[in-house]
């Protein structure tokens, strides 16, 4: 996934500029409020896997209807990634709207009718990371990998901080508040970006398709299925790591939380270190050495015996996986700053999320063994490598 060192240009209604001149900056306060917001989609990505034991008994849900929910969200988010629009500082607004009415229904709903409004919080969820993704690849055109990275560990720190969040939350409250709570958050980005709307556009500009060109879909296609796979490895991985690590051999009932929450963390210093790694060595360097680290570490994994010698490779797997979806998206936004080409590979890529973990379950229950299951992110990870290798000599937006 190579993109290659010298300085890109963004195009803009106005003509060509340079997106990283000091005039051309977005006000601090602006990228906060953005970095705030992508916080916040990191935990309400994760909120119903860790509210969901508490709700499934308020709303007596049953094992079938707590999926329902599940696909309902994923399908939404799926959904609003396919749907961004061109004007991206209206697609962010518009998602951090859903996020807000929706969190709310659900909040008031009593479960009644919850699949519908699960569906609007995940269409907002899809909407506003997806926009905001896009939003950066534009503002940040000379150094997205790096860009993109710091802005998928504010996604990180949410999804770690959201199993606390939901635990002490749930000794106080109902499960189903955090919701209105993740709504209530969501309102002062809302507000600021909606009062700022203008600036956000001037930084977001709509690109002119005429000069941009049009991406190879076969190019696309490759990043698609790339980000497929990233996406599917990493919900394996840290899907499956705490049952995998609890029936290891004198593994306790310490040990599986605490590597499970190692790997989040790992993950999220990694995306935050990853803009010092490119300034020594280039992006297409960087994510081919994450690849064959995460696939021997990986490897290692399953060929683990203790807790200890696990808590060190998922430690591993966590920090060489962190750049791997910046590093991809920004090989996307490089290819093409048009939504209409971009926008589906997002929503391709939360499948990988839905399908990998699938997998997992099913050749483990097939082979009585979640250690042959595990092997479906392992091979994964090679893919991933080989379509690296394949495109990495691809050419970028000049």
């Amino acid at each position: 996934m190579h993109v290659t060192p010298h300085q890109h240009l963004c195009y803009t209604k106005q003509g060509m500029t340079d997106s990283l001149t000091p005039s051309k900056r977005p006000p601090a306060s602006l990228l906060l409020a953005l970095y705030f917001g992508f916080a916040l989609t990191g935990i309400g990505t994760n909120l119903l896997g860790c509210a969901l034991p508490a709700l499934s008994t308020g709303w007596k849900l049953s094992d079938s209807a707590a999926g329902l929910l599940f696909a309902a969200q994923f399908a939404g988010s799926a959904s609003g990634a396919l749907l961004v629009q061109s004007r991206l500082d209206w697609t962010i607004l518009r998602g951090y709207f859903f996020v807000i009415a929706c969190g709310m229904c659900i909040a008031f709903s009593h479960g009644h009718l919850a699949p519908l409004f699960f569906i609007g919080f995940g269409f907002g969820l899809g909407h506003a990371m997806t926009a905001t993704s896009m939003a950066f690849g534009r503002i940040y055109s000379t150094s997205r990998g790096a860009s993109l990275s710091l802005l998928n560990a504010a996604w990180g720190l949410g999804a770690v901080i959201c199993p606390w969040i939901a635990s002490s939350w749930a000794r106080f409250h109902a499960s189903m508040w955090l919701f209105l709570a993740i709504a209530l958050a969501s309102l002062p980005p809302f507000l600021y970006l909606l009062a700022r709307r203008n600036v956000l556009a001037a930084h977001s500009e709509e690109i002119d398709v005429s000069r941009n060109g049009r991406a190879a879909f076969s190019a696309l296609i490759h990043i698609a299925v790339f980000a497929f796979l990233y996406v599917g490895v990493e919900a394996s991985v840290s899907g499956w790591m705490m049952t995998y690590i609890h029936r290891l051999p004198a593994s306790g009932e310490m040990f599986p939380p605490i590597i499970t929450s190692l790997f989040w963390i790992s993950l999220l210093c990694g995306r935050t270190a990853a803009p010092a790694f490119l300034r020594q060595i280039s992006e297409s360097s960087l994510l081919s050495i994450s690849l064959v680290v995460a696939l021997t570490s990986t490897g290692l994994l399953l060929l683990s015996h203790t807790s200890l010698q696990s808590l060190g490779c998922a430690t591993l797997i966590g920090f060489t996986l962190a750049p791997v979806f910046p590093l991809c998206i920004s090989r996307l936004l490089g290819l093409t700053d048009d939504p209409t080409q971009s926008r589906w590979v997002f929503a391709v890529s939360g499948l990988g999320g839905a399908v990998l973990p699938w997998m997992t379950g099913q050749f483990a229950a097939l082979q009585n063994s979640l250690r042959i299951g595990l092997l479906v992110p392992l091979l994964a990870t090679g893919m991933m490598l080989l379509l690296h290798v394949r495109t990495r000599s691809v050419p970028q937006i000049p």
